[in-house]
C-alpha cells in the first residue's frame, strides 16, 4: 500500500467516529449469526431461523443506539481530555509555547494577507453580470509589433454592426478628464466618454436616475452626465435631488441624469494596456457623441472596446469571425493603418494582466516562509519530545496504544497551530492595511482586497494543515519508543540516531527553502537596482510639474497658446525659477501619442511603418528638463503661429530615418492635422514611457504652431525645494482664471518613483520574505546546534578531560553545522535554477541564472550559519570537565 494511502487512512481513523459505527455493526452481525445458529439447532429451517433471529434482535437496536451514543460520548470525552491535557502541557513550558505560536502566527498571518490579495485580485469574480462572457477587443498588428492597439471609431462601428458572435458591444474613451467648477474650488476629475450600451452590457444600473439613451449619443444632445457615488458624496453632499440639476463641466453646463452605485469605477480596474497605460477610476461619465468625421476615421486609434459573447459561442469562433471582418477592412482601406487581425482578451485577464504572475510568485514566496517556520517548530517539538520520552514510555507501559499517543501529540500541535492562526488573523488584518499603503496607484482591484469569509476559511485550513505538517513527524517519532530503554535512559535525556537524523533533515530543508527564496529576492533586488541606474535622458532633480487643462468651450486654440505663453512668462519672473516650459505628455507619465510620419520628397517603401511618439512643447521645456541638444537648436519664441513650421526629433529618429545624413533642414509630414515642418534640431532620447522600455522615435512640435492639446504639463526648474513653489504657482493660475483647476502637482522625482512603483512593491515584499527566511533559517540552525551541544555535554567534557583544546571543540561543532548548511545550500541552488525561470518576465537586464546572485546567496547563508554555529560552539568550549562527567 502506498505511503500516502496509509497516511490518509491513519488520519481518517485517528479523529473519526466511523470506527465506533464499524465496531457496533460487527457486534450486531455476530449476535445475529449466533442466534441464527441456535434457532437452527432447535430444528428451524435456515430462513425461518434467520427471520426469528432478526425479530429477536429488534429490541437490540435500542441497545445498539444507546451503546453508540455512549461510545461516541466516550470518544468526544477522550478528544476533549486530549485538548485539556495538551493545553496544560503547553502552559507548563510558556517560553516554548510563545516561540512556537509567534513563529506560526507570523507565517500564517503573512500567508493570510497574501491570500487576501490573490483572492481579491486574481480569484474573485468581476462584479459584472455573467462576467465570464465579457471580452476586450484590440487590433493586433504583427508587422508593427502591436498586440493591443485600440481601434479607430470607424473600425469599431464595423465590428459592432457586422459581427454575429457578440450580443452587445460598446466603446469608451478612458483618457478623458474634466474641469469641474461650481460653488467649491475648481478641480480636475477623471472620467470617461462611453457609448450608451456600456452600462447594459456590464449589467450595472444607476443607483438613482437613469443611464444614457441612444439619442444622447448625438452631438447637441450630449450635455448630460452620470456621477460616481464617491463624487456625489464628496462634492454634492449626497444630495438626493441632484438628478436634473446642472453642473459646470469644462466651462459648459451639463445635466446630471443619474448616480452610479458605490464601487463602480469602470473603466478603472480594466487593466494595463501594453504595461504602459492604466485607465484611472472614473468619477463621472459622459456620452461618447462622436462627430461624423470621427466616425469615418480609420487610423486614429484611441477607443477601447468591450463585448459580451452570445451564449454558446466559443472564443475561437468569435476570433475567426472578427478576423474575417478585420481582413475586409484592411482590403477596403489599404492606405489606413488598420490591424492585421483582432485580439480578444477575457476581461478578467485584461484586469489582472501581469499582476497575476507577480501575485503567484509572492504567494509562493510567503508559502516558503511558512514551511521554514513549520520546520523550526517541528525541530522544537522534536527537542521537547526527548524530554518527554520517559512520560511516553510510562503511558505505553500502562497500555496506551501508539495511535492514542500520536493523537495526543498531534492534538498539542493543532492547539499550537490554532493559537498561531488566531494571532495570525490579527497580524493579517494589520498586514492587509499596510500592503494597501504601499501598493502602486495603478494596482487593480485594491477595493476587493480585504478580510472575508473566504480568507477566514483559508486561515482555518492553513492552521490545520500547518499543525499536521509540523506535528505528525515529531508525533510518530516520539510514539516509537522502546519502553525498557527509555525508562533506563530517561534520566540521561540522550537521543538516538534516528531522531538526530530527522532534525538534520529539517535543518537542511530549511536552508534549501531559504536559499531558493533568497535567490529570488536577490534577482529582484539586482533587477531593481539595474532599473534605477537607467539614465532617463534628462535631469529630474529640482523639477516641479503640474497639469493644466484648458476646455475648448472657453479657450479656442489661439487663446490656449496665449494663456500658456503668458503663464510661463510670469513663472520665469519668479526669483526661485531657473527655467520653465510645458509639454503635452510628461516623460514617464505613462501617456503617449503616436502618429504616421513620412519624409517629404522621399517615396515610402512597401510595408514601411513609422509611428513616432509625438509631443507638443512650449519654449523653455528642453532647458527646464536639461535635455541635451545633439545638433541644431531648441525652439524659441520666434517659432510662432505666423512663422514656418519647425520640428525637433530625437537621436533615435535621426539614426533610423536619416542613418547616413544630417536631418537638419529635412522636412517631415505627420498624420497630425497634416502638420508638416522643417527639422531644426536633434535632442537626446528620453525614457518617455517607462525606464525599462526601449527608446522610441520621438518628434517635438512647438505648441505655438500646434495648439490642439488642451492639457499641458508644466515643467518648472527651481533653485530650492520644488514643492515649496506649488502654492504660488497655483495662486498665479487662479488669478488668471478663477475656474481653472490644477492637477497632479508633484516633483519629477515623484513621477520617476511612480513609474517604478510596481517593481519596487514586489521587490520590497520579496525582500521582506527573504529576510524572514534568512532569520528563520539562522534560528533553526542555531536551535539545532544549541540542542546538539546540550545533548553532547558529557562527550565534550570527556574530550576536554582527555586533552582536546578549545579550537578542536569549535571546529567539531561548527563543522557539523556547516555540513548541514552546505547540504541545504546545494539543494537550494539546484531548486533555484529550476524555479527562478518563472521570474524571467519580471526581471530587467539580468539573467534568471545570474551567477553573482547565486554565489552571493550561498555565501550569505554560509556566513549566517557560521555565526549561528559559533555561539553554541563557544558555549561548548566553556564546559567544566568535572561538571560534565557528573552531568545527570
Amino acid at each position: 500500500m502506498p505511503l500516502f494511502v496509509k497516511a490518509r487512512s491513519f488520519l481518517r481513523n485517528l479523529f473519526s467516529t466511523r470506527r465506533v459505527e464499524v465496531d457496533l455493526d460487527q457486534e450486531v452481525h455476530a449476535h445475529l449469526e449466533l442466534l441464527t445458529e441456535e434457532n437452527m439447532r432447535a430444528g428451524m429451517p435456515p430462513k425461518e431461523a434467520q427471520r426469528a433471529a432478526r425479530i429477536e434482535l429488534g429490541g437490540i437496536e435500542q441497545v445498539k443506539e444507546q451503546v453508540r451514543e455512549e461510545r461516541i460520548g466516550n470518544w468526544l470525552h477522550s478528544v476533549i481530555s486530549d485538548c485539556r491535557y495538551g493545553i496544560r502541557q503547553l502552559r507548563k513550558n510558556p517560553s516554548f509555547t510563545a516561540v512556537a505560536v509567534m513563529t506560526l502566527a507570523l507565517g500564517i498571518g503573512a500567508n493570510t494577507a497574501m491570500f487576501s490579495m490573490v483572492y481579491g485580485v486574481v480569484l474573485r469574480p468581476l462584479p459584472f453580470k455573467d462576467a465570464g462572457r465579457l471580452y476586450t477587443l484590440w487590433e493586433r498588428n504583427a508587422k508593427m509589433g502591436y498586440e493591443q492597439n485600440p481601434p479607430a471609431a470607424g473600425n469599431f462601428r464595423d465590428w459592432r454592426d457586422h459581427n454575429h458572435v457578440f450580443e452587445q458591444m460598446a466603446a469608451f474613451d478612458s483618457t478623458q478628464t474634466f474641469n469641474l467648477a461650481g460653488n467649491s474650488s475648481p478641480e480636475r476629475v477623471d472620467g470617461a466618454a462611453v457609448s450608451p450600451e456600456l452600462f447594459a452590457l456590464l449589467g450595472v444600473s444607476p443607483l438613482i436616475g437613469r443611464a444614457f439613451s441612444s439619442q444622447e449619443d448625438q452631438l447637441g444632445q450630449n450635455r448630460v452626465v452620470l456621477l460616481s457615488y464617491e463624487l456625489w458624496q464628496r462634492r454634492f453632499n449626497a444630495n438626493p435631488s441632484i438628478v436634473g440639476k446642472p453642473i459646470t463641466l469644462d466651462g459648459s453646463n451639463s445635466t446630471v441624469i443619474g448616480v452610479m452605485p458605490l464601487g463602480f469605477h469602470f473603466p478603472g480596474d480594466t487593466g494595463t494596456v501594453l504595461n504602459i497605460f492604466t485607465a484611472p477610476a472614473a468619477q463621472l461619465w459622459v456620452p461618447l457623441a462622436l462627430t461624423p468625421k470621427a466616425w469615418s476615421e480609420r487610423s486614429s486609434h484611441y477607443l477601447e472596446v468591450i463585448g459580451r459573447l452570445k451564449p454558446g459561442v466559443t472564443p475561437s469562433q468569435a476570433q475567426t469571425e472578427m478576423n474575417s471582418i478585420e481582413d475586409q477592412l484592411v482590403k477596403g482601406y489599404p492606405r489606413d493603418y488598420i490591424g492585421s487581425d483582432v485580439n480578444l482578451v477575457p476581461l478578467h485577464a485584461q484586469v489582472v494582466g501581469s499582476v497575476r504572475s507577480v501575485m503567484l510568485v509572492l504567494f509562493g514566496a510567503v508559502a516558503f516562509v511558512l514551511l521554514i517556520g513549520c520546520a523550526n517548530v517541528a525541530n522544537l517539538l522534536l527537542a521537547r519530545a526527548t524530554s518527554r520520552r520517559r512520560e511516553v514510555a510510562i503511558r505505553t507501559a500502562l497500555g496506551a496504544s501508539r495511535s492514542r499517543l500520536v493523537r495526543q501529540l498531534v492534538t498539542e500541535s493543532l492547539a499550537l497551530a490554532v493559537a498561531g492562526g488566531v494571532l495570525g488573523v490579527l497580524i493579517a488584518a494589520w498586514g492587509i492595511s499596510t500592503l494597501k499603503l504601499i501598493l502602486p496607484d495603478n494596482f487593480p482591484r485594491t477595493a476587493d482586497i480585504h478580510m472575508d469569509g473566504s480568507t477566514l476559511l483559508f486561515t482555518t485550513l492553513a492552521s490545520v494543515a500547518t499543525g499536521l505538517i509540523f506535528g505528525l513527524a515529531p508525533a510518530f517519532r516520539a510514539s516509537r519508543t522502546d519502553v525498557t530503554k527509555s525508562l533506563n535512559e530517561g534520566d540521561r535525556g540522550t537521543e538516538g540516531f534516528g531522531r538526530n537524523r530527522l532534525r538534520s533533515v529539517l535543518v537542511i530543508s530549511q536552508v534549501a527553502l531559504a536559499v531558493i527564496l533568497l535567490i529570488g529576492t536577490g534577482l529582484m533586488l539586482h533587477s531593481f537596482v539595474r532599473l534605477l541606474q537607467v539614465d532617463p535622458g534628462f535631469k529630474p532633480d529640482h523639477l516641479l510639474t503640474m497639469e493644466i487643462s484648458l476646455p475648448d468651450a472657453r479657450y479656442p486654440n489661439s487663446q490656449k497658446a496665449a494663456f500658456f505663453g503668458l503663464l510661463l512668462e510670469h513663472l520665469r519672473a519668479l526669483p526661485e525659477v531657473q527655467s520653465a516650459g510645458a509639454i503635452g505628455h510628461l516623460p514617464l507619465g505613462g501617456d503617449i501619442e503616436s502618429y504616421d510620419m513620412e519624409v517629404e520628397g522621399r517615396a515610402k517603401l512597401p510595408n514601411e511603418y513609422a509611428n513616432p511618439s509625438c509631443h507638443v512643447v512650449m519654449p523653455g521645456y528642453f532647458e527646464a528638463i536639461k535635455l541635451p541638444l545633439v545638433e541644431g537648436r531648441y525652439f524659441g519664441m520666434r517659432d510662432s503661429s505666423d512663422s514656418p513650421h519647425v520640428l525637433i526629433i530625437n537621436d533615435v529618429a535621426a539614426h533610423n530615418v536619416f542613418p547616413r545624413e544630417s536631418p537638419i533642414g529635412k522636412r517631415l509630414q505627420l498624420g497630425f492635422n497634416g502638420f508638416t515642418g522643417e527639422i531644426v534640431g536633434v535632442v537626446r532620447h528620453t525614457s518617455h514611457l517607462t525606464l525599462d522600455y526601449a527608446p522610441v522615435e520621438e518628434v517635438y512640435m512647438p505648441y505655438l504652431q500646434a495648439p490642439f492639446w488642451g492639457t499641458m504639463a508644466l515643467t518648472i526648474r527651481t533653485a530650492s525645494a520644488p514643492l515649496a513653489l506649488s502654492r504660488p504657482v497655483r495662486e498665479m493660475i487662479l488669478a488668471m482664471d478663477k475656474d481653472q483647476p490644477v492637477s497632479k502637482i508633484r516633483t519629477m522625482d515623484d513621477v520617476m518613483g511612480a513609474s517604478v512603483a510596481a517593481l519596487r512593491f514586489r521587490t520590497l515584499l520579496l525582500g521582506l520574505f527573504g529576510l524572514a527566511a534568512l532569520l528563520l533559517g539562522g534560528i533553526g540552525i542555531y536551535g539545532v546546534m544549541s540542542y546538539s551541544v546540550s545533548q553532547r555535554t558529557r562527550e565534550f567534557g570527556m574530550r576536554i578531560a582527555l586533552g582536546a583544546d578549545l579550537a578542536q571543540i569549535l571546529r567539531l561543532v561548527i563543522a557539523h553545522g556547516l555540513k548541514l548548511t552546505l547540504g541545504g545550500v546545494l539543494i537550494g541552488v539546484a531548486g533555484g535554477l529550476a524555479l527562478t525561470r518563472f521570474l524571467r518576465s519580471l526581471l530587467f537586464s539580468i539573467s534568471a541564472a545570474d551567477p553573482l546572485t547565486f554565489a552571493s546567496v550561498a555565501l550569505l547563508l554560509t556566513l549566517v550559519a557560521m555565526v549561528a554555529c559559533y555561539i553554541p560552539a563557544r558555549r561548548a568550549t566553556k564546559i567544566d570537565p568535572m561538571i560534565a562527567l557528573r552531568y545527570e
